[in-house]
């Protein structure tokens, strides 16, 4: 087999965790990853995809996964072993600032003139910090790397000039960090693919089941995620993800969405290989009424199988709902509410509606087929006081009175943690929004992140709410939304008295983590360890059980044929040694070189 062009590599949020004692408390509750915040991000396969169809080689390598389901898993083994022309590691979340970057440190190790690329929405506010750290030679910044990726590895292989290259920030032969103007930001993503059957088709290819998982338990429960759009149109406070950041840092103005047959495509093609939920990721309602209408009727079109599910940034109205149980049999609303008091939201950067109309919304969609309506709300949020918080479980047993206690509601508390977001408001002016900041630059973070409990871990306090308040008044808040959802027979009562069980666990965890962090400082190293296998099993499904996160998903022989046809195509490539793809970089390949040489 050929040379791979680029291996990616997906690092956990700490490197050495399976060493060190961290109380990560319930950050990772709301999403499928544990708190080594396993799941790469999407771009690793859109990026993947890309470079294949113009002719190069690329591999995905979660060695967070392999180092959770492999406890003798050797990372700087795997890494020797390996021989790309240029790894590719993310930083598109802040709670892989140290992970990434000790990742990158092993790639130079044994790897010193293979080219280090970073890239992601946080490689992308640091960029300049990342690039002056001797491991990393190049940073892709912006939302939409592919080209400029492609262009990259072209220049690596001898084919450009990186000074050209847009987007870039790199290193020259001197060590100087040269920053290229951020230029490529497409205004729509009709260039890229979200194929699931890439990750499959390189398991088949490296015959390696776990490196490409997208996150720990993928296998058990096989939920997909499609991608409507690349910026937004809204404006929280502490989102990096917000109109403002993408505005601000990543050369964003105006949201870039897909083709609404080409998303269609894109989730037909998921039902073909994979039984489980698909989550739409981005409120599609944000592109107006002729998107709404052609995305719904294509998926009525394809006949949807898999249950889907839609994440929107507002209440919608009941006609919508209706229109969607019109077209689609297995429907499931989120909606991240953070707070049931308006003015708390407002502060948030969500004014834009009330919670009169969130109850409205809820109702509607119940009369409409929804399958389950998810809502979410934070703790740490602008303005929130511990009396704020500690009102939610009252509010949500009155809700479940006001919805029939209907059990297909399910309401989730989880604290804004560990960090706020770089390049969000409120990161960029904290006094403004009644916060101080712990950690400025990405080292800070990373140093951050070896604390031994999220309460030290987070890198802001609040005006209103002391990081020790924050910690006890989730973990209450936690135990009354579980005791209400129990009392209406939305969760079974074994799993409410678990989770019960284990927050009361998780406090007194925490309090004895706090009085090791004040005593003498010499033993404090010897004292965490001693402790760090009960933290260990207090680290997943804090203040609420992972299960209640899932919707039911069934394989059926149409998902087994189209595996074992896809299983042979590939095969039949290997052995016949044919391309997927044509080279297309002869195209447009500039005169000359000047690629500087990794780690000059």
């Amino acid at each position: 087999m050929s040379r791979i062009d680029l291996v990616l590599l997906h690092a956990p949020s700490v490197y050495d965790f399976r060493e060190r004692s961290i109380m990560s408390g319930p950050v990772s509750d709301m999403v499928p990853s544990t708190p080594a915040f396993e799941m790469y991000p999407l771009g690793f396969t859109t990026m993947a995809e890309y470079l294949e169809r113009h002719g190069y080689k690329a591999r995905i390598v979660n060695l967070a996964v392999l180092m959770l389901n492999r406890p003798g898993f050797d990372v700087e083994k795997a890494i020797r072993e390996m021989d790309p022309v240029a790894f590719g590691i993310d930083l598109h979340w802040m709670p892989h600032a140290h992970g990434s970057v000790e990742i990158a440190k092993i790639c130079k190790k044994y790897h010193p003139n293979t080219p280090v690329i970073f890239g992601g929405l946080t490689s992308s506010f640091f960029h300049e910090e990342l690039a002056s750290y001797p491991w990393i030679d190049y940073v892709l910044r912006g939302d939409s790397t592919e080209e400029p990726l492609r262009r990259l590895m072209a220049a690596i292989r001898g084919h450009g000039n990186v000074g050209d290259i847009p987007n870039l920030t790199w290193k020259g032969p001197d060590g100087s960090v040269n920053v290229n103007e951020l230029s490529w930001v497409p205004a729509d993503m009709n260039d890229i693919s979200l194929d699931y059957s890439f990750a499959m088709r390189g398991v088949i290819r490296y015959r390696d089941m776990m490196g490409s998982v997208p996150f720990k338990d993928w296998l058990n429960y096989p939920v997909c995620a499609s991608l409507t759009c690349r910026g937004c149109t809204h404006d929280c406070a502490t989102c990096g993800g917000s109109a403002y950041s993408f505005r601000e840092h990543f050369g964003r103005d105006r949201v870039a969405f897909r083709d609404p047959e080409l998303l269609v495509h894109d989730i037909g093609h998921i039902q073909k290989y994979i039984p489980g939920p698909i989550f739409v990721l981005n409120d599609f309602l944000q592109a107006g009424p002729d998107y709404i209408e052609a995305f719904v009727k294509g998926l009525g079109r394809i006949g949807l199988r898999n249950p889907i599910g839609f994440e929107f940034f507002r209440p919608p109205a009941e006609e919508f709902y209706a229109f969607l149980d019109e077209h689609l049999p297995d429907y499931s609303v989120e909606i991240s509410v953070e707070s049931h008091d308006d003015a708390v939201r407002a502060a948030f950067g969500k004014s834009h509606y009330t919670t009169a109309q969130v109850e409205e919304s809820i109702r509607a969609a119940l009369r409409h087929g929804c399958k389950r309506f998810d809502l979410y709300f934070m703790t740490g949020i602008p303005s929130q006081t511990a009396e704020s918080v500690l009102e939610t479980g009252e509010y949500v047993r009155g809700l479940y009175e006001r919805t029939g206690n209907d059990k297909r509601l399910l309401p989730f508390i989880s604290p804004m943690a560990p960090f706020l977001d770089p390049g969000s408001h409120v990161f960029d002016d904290p006094a403004k929004y009644g916060y101080k900041l712990r950690a400025h630059t990405l080292e800070e973070h990373r140093q951050l992140l070896l604390e031994p409990s999220w309460r030290h871990i987070m890198n802001y306090e609040s005006d209103c709410l002391s990081a020790g308040d924050l910690v006890d008044t989730t973990y209450q808040a936690a135990i009354d939304v579980n005791r209400v959802k129990a009392s209406v027979g939305a969760i079974d009562p074994a799993v409410a008295a678990t989770t019960e069980r284990r927050i009361g666990e998780a406090r007194v965890a925490m309090a004895k983590i706090d009085d090791i962090v004040a005593g003498d400082p010499a033993l404090r190293a010897a004292r965490l360890e001693d402790f760090r296998h009960e933290v260990d099993l207090l680290n997943e499904s804090t203040v609420c059980e992972k299960s209640e996160l899932e919707w039911p998903r069934q394989a059926g022989l149409y998902h087994v044929v189209n595996v074992i046809k896809l299983w042979f195509s590939e095969n039949l490539a290997i052995l016949t040694r044919k391309q997927r793809f044509e080279p297309s970089e002869l195209s447009d390949r500039p005169g000359g070189s000047d690629v500087p040489k990794a780690g000059a």
